[in-house]
């Protein structure tokens, strides 16, 4: 019988997380919740792991990497829309799987061969886990571990019983929180397909692949806000729906600020200039520029090239993804402060330069 270790407090479980990294280097396979699965890990550079694991063939092995940008190093390929998925769905209980010929160039190419054919010849599978004793455990590893993910359900620590003879222990900390199990979805080329439905639905996974936009500037009771309404109703229209219906195509837009705090309504200004183009800012509410914020989006426009340069120089592996709204590369000058006059004359500048965005933005097919 596998020994089954259930911390009794935080001293006994920091214990337990060196005692696992010890065992874990030393080429041992342990049994460790996920956030929706007990799994038998192992450490992914270790030939002994690797030869323990290919033992058991009632689940899914897969790369449990320690980051987004981790999991990117491995699979340096990884197409735009598993790039989407994995900066939406990480860390969580979603496990994508990519064509081997992606992993070209990344760091799987410095595994050993028994570890790279435990992973798939075919297609390679790799998450990240929220769990935090998993996290905690990873920091003390010289590379991510590989696991095998049951087929079946493996909600409780006993559930690895029939999967985990050659484990030294499994950690019971109860039921996962989300014994529905993860959610698996395959990437071939530009397309996907959820293989497995778990905690995360096909629906929230097909609103996960959407395009989000997002518009930057300073406090974000202006000009962003101005371009973010506008650009909603320049979008619907080209489309052919209504302004609310657009994530059901695959589009979210929303705007932020630098410096700005959270609640605050559009300017007087702004929200009647917007109005004046069918663009609604009644029910606007400010909000700071986050982390979260910036990794979910696809295009971010900023109105300043200072905007910009603040982002990429905190976040520089983000820069392809952010660019001044103005096509010559210039600012939209703040308006706050001044009259009519001056919001009318932002306003205009910033339809200009939506329509010139729009011209060129990937649009649905209307097939």
């Amino acid at each position: 019988m596998v020994e089954m270790v259930r911390p009794d407090g935080p001293e006994q479980q920091q214990d337990l997380i060196h005692r696992a990294a010890q065992v874990l280097s030393e080429g041992g396979l342990i049994g460790l919740p996920t956030e929706s699965s007990y799994v038998l890990a192992g450490l992914s550079i270790s030939n002994r792991s690797t030869s323990n694991l290919q033992k058991y063939g009632q689940g899914t092995v897969t790369l449990l990497s320690r980051s987004v940008d981790e999991a990117f190093d491995f699979l340096p390929e990884l197409s735009r829309i598993g790039k989407k998925l994995a900066r939406r769905c990480w860390p969580g209980p979603v496990i994508l799987a990519s064509d081997s010929a992606k992993t070209a160039g990344g760091l799987v190419n410095s595994l050993s061969p028994e570890t790279r054919a435990l992973l798939g010849d075919g297609q390679v599978h790799v998450t990240v886990s929220s769990e935090p004793m998993i996290t905690e455990i990873g920091r003390l590893l010289p590379a991510p571990l590989i696991a095998v993910i049951p087929d079946f359900s493996a909600s409780k620590a006993g559930d690895l019983n029939g999967l985990s003879e050659e484990a030294d222990f499994i950690v019971d900390l109860g039921e996962v929180r989300f014994p529905d199990g993860p959610t698996s979805v395959s990437l071939t080329g530009e397309q996907y397909a959820v293989s497995r439905e778990g905690i995360v639905s096909s629906q929230s996974v097909r609103r996960m692949t959407a395009e989000v936009i997002l518009f930057v500037c300073t406090g974000n009771t202006c000009r962003s806000p101005m371009a973010e309404a506008l650009f909603r109703q320049m979008l619907a229209t080209r489309i052919g729906c209504k302004q609310d219906e657009l994530p059901d195509h695959g589009y979210f837009v929303s705007s932020a600020g630098i410096a700005a705090s959270y609640g605050s309504p559009a300017s007087p200004e702004s929200a009647t200039l917007a109005a004046e183009r069918g663009a609604n800012l009644d029910g606007h509410e400010s909000q700071p520029l986050t982390e979260r914020l910036l990794n979910h989006a696809d295009f971010v426009y900023t109105m300043t090239r200072s905007h910009r340069s603040a982002i990429v120089t905190r976040r520089p592996e983000v820069a392809d993804r952010v660019r001044v709204l103005a096509s010559d590369g210039g600012d939209i000058p703040d308006p706050i402060g001044g009259g009519m006059n001056e919001y009318e004359h932002c306003r205009d500048a910033i339809e200009t330069h939506l329509n010139q965005i729009l011209a060129d933005f990937p649009l649905p097919d209307p097939s």
